[in-house]
C-alpha cells in the first residue's frame, strides 16, 4: 500500500551533457517516494510549509524566466513560419492564428499544475505546431524539414537513454512518431537514430502526431531550453486536440495523476481503492470511445482524406448516467477507504507500525535517547491522522471538480432529444 504523508517532492535539477552538440541541456531529476511503503518524515505542518515555500520558489523562478522564453518563442515562431513558407510545396503549414503567444509559452499556472501533478518540471515551456497533410510520409521530415531546421540553427535535443545510478551511459533523440500503420518504407526514410527512438504508436485516445524537442544552438545561454514542436495532419486535428484536452483529457488526467487514492499500488480485489481505480479505467474508456476517438477520426478524415463524412461525437443518455454514477461511486468509495484507514490508525493494533515509523524518523535517529515513549507514539499517530484527513479532503475536493467538468462535457456532448 502506498501512502504519501507529504505532498510529492519537487524535482531537483542536474545539468546533463548533450553528446549531440557538446552543449549543456537542463533536464529534471525526480526525487520520488518508494512504492508500497508508508512514508513518514517530520511534522506535517512544517513539511507542508516547506513544500509551499518550495512551490513558491518554483513559481517565482519560472515567472522570472518567462521573458527569456518569450524571446525563444518569438524566434521559434519566425522559424516555423519561414520554414513552412520555404516548404509549402510539400504541404507544410504554420498557423500563426493557432500558435499564439499563449500557445507558444506555457503559462505559470499550467507549469505549476503539471509540476505538482507529476513532480517533474515540464519541458514543454516553449512549443509550436505545424500542419502536414502527408504526415505518414516520413521522408518529408528527414529530407526537407530536419535539414531546414538545422540550417536555421536548430538540432534535435538529446535525452538520457540508459542510466546507471547517477551516470548517463547513453543518449537518444527527444523524438517520437506517434502514428499507427506507418509503412516500413516510410520508417526507413528516417535516420536510424530517429527510427530507434520512435514508438510508431498513436495514443489510446486516437491522437496522432510527430513530436520532438529542439535545441537552439544560436542561443548564447549556458542552459539550453528544449523547444517542443509537434506536427499534426491539419487544423481540424489541432482543434480536435484542443477540445479533447478540455472535455476529456483534463478529467482523465486529474483522476489518474492527481487523485491520491488512484496511486495506491496493487490494491486488493474489491477493496474501495481497487474499485475507485477500476471506475477510473471505465470512465477513461467511455470518454475515449465516445468523444476522443471519433473526434480524432473525423479530424483525420478532413485533414488527410478531405472526407466530410463524420462520425457522431456524443454521449447517450445511458452513458451520461453511467459516467455520473461512476464518479459518484468513486466519491463514496474514497470516503470508505480513508475512514477505514483512520480506524486502523487509531487502534492499538497499529502501535507496532507506528513504532517503526518513529524509529525511521530523522528526529529519532538524531537523538541520543533511543527509548520510544508513549508521547512519541501519540505524536506520530496524530501526525498520521492529520495527513490522512488532508489526503481525504484533497481527494474529495478533486472529485467534486471532476464532476463539475464532467457535467460541462455532458452538456456539450450529451445526446439531445
Amino acid at each position: 500500500m502506498q501512502i504519501h504523508l507529504l505532498p510529492q517532492k519537487f524535482i531537483s535539477f542536474s545539468r546533463e551533457k548533450n553528446n549531440h552538440n557538446n552543449r549543456n541541456v537542463t533536464y529534471p531529476k525526480l526525487n520520488t517516494l518508494n512504492a508500497d511503503t508508508v512514508s513518514f518524515s517530520g511534522r506535517v505542518k512544517s513539511a507542508k510549509n516547506a513544500t509551499h515555500k518550495m512551490a513558491e520558489a518554483f513559481r517565482s523562478g519560472y515567472e522570472a524566466r518567462i521573458p527569456a522564453y518569450k524571446v525563444l518563442a518569438a524566434r521559434l515562431m519566425d522559424t516555423l513560419e519561414a520554414t513552412a513558407r520555404e516548404l509549402q510545396d510539400i504541404g507544410l503549414i504554420f498557423d500563426r492564428e493557432y500558435c499564439t503567444e499563449d500557445h507558444m509559452v506555457k503559462g505559470v499556472n499550467s507549469f505549476m499544475s503539471k509540476l505538482k501533478r507529476s513532480g517533474e518540471a515540464p519541458l514543454d515551456r516553449v512549443r509550436g505546431t505545424w500542419y502536414l497533410e502527408k504526415l505518414y510520409d516520413l521522408s518529408l521530415f528527414s529530407d526537407h524539414i530536419l535539414p531546414a531546421l538545422e540550417k536555421r540553427g536548430y538540432q534535435i535535443a538529446m535525452i538520457p537513454d540508459k542510466v546507471n545510478g547517477s551516470k548517463v551511459i547513453s543518449y537518444k533523440p527527444d523524438f517520437d512518431v506517434r502514428l499507427n500503420d506507418v509503412t516500413e518504407k516510410s520508417k526507413k526514410a528516417l535516420p536510424q537514430n530517429l527510427r530507434d527512438a520512435a514508438s510508431f504508436k498513436e495514443q489510446d485516445s486516437g491522437y496522432a502526431d510527430i513530436q520532438f524537442r529542439l535545441i537552439d544552438t544560436l542561443d548564447s545561454g549556458k542552459e539550453k531550453t528544449p523547444l517542443e514542436v509537434i506536427i499534426v495532419a491539419g487544423k481540424n486535428t489541432a482543434n480536435a486536440k484542443r477540445d479533447e484536452s478540455y472535455y476529456v483529457y483534463d478529467i482523465v488526467r486529474a483522476l489518474k495523476k492527481e487523485l491520491h487514492i488512484s496511486k495506491i499500488a496493487n490494491p486488493a480485489v474489491n477493496t474501495p481503492e481497487q474499485r475507485v481505480q477500476n471506475n477510473i479505467k471505465i470512465v477513461e474508456q467511455q470518454l475515449n470511445d465516445h468523444i476522443s476517438k471519433p473526434l480524432y477520426t473525423n479530424a483525420k478524415s478532413l485533414d488527410i482524406y478531405h472526407d466530410e463524412t463524420q462520425l457522431p461525437v456524443e454521449l447517450s443518455e445511458g452513458t451520461c448516467k453511467a459516467l455520473i454514477g461512476l464518479v459518484e461511486g468513486m466519491r463514496q468509495k474514497t470516503k470508505l477507504y480513508y475512514n477505514a484507514r483512520l480506524r486502523e490508525i487509531v487502534s492499538d493494533d497499529y502501535n507496532k507500525t507506528i513504532e517503526k515509523l518513529v524509529k525511521n524518523s530523522s528526529e529519532f535517529k538524531e537523538r541520543e535517547d533511543k527509548t520510544i515513549y508513549v508521547e512519541d507514539i501519540k505524536e506520530k499517530r496524530s501526525e498520521l491522522i492529520k495527513s490522512i484527513k488532508l489526503y481525504k479532503r484533497e481527494d474529495l475536493d478533486l472529485l467534486k471538480r471532476v464532476m463539475d467538468r464532467l457535467n460541462i462535457t455532458i452538456e456539450k456532448y450529451g445526446k439531445k432529444d
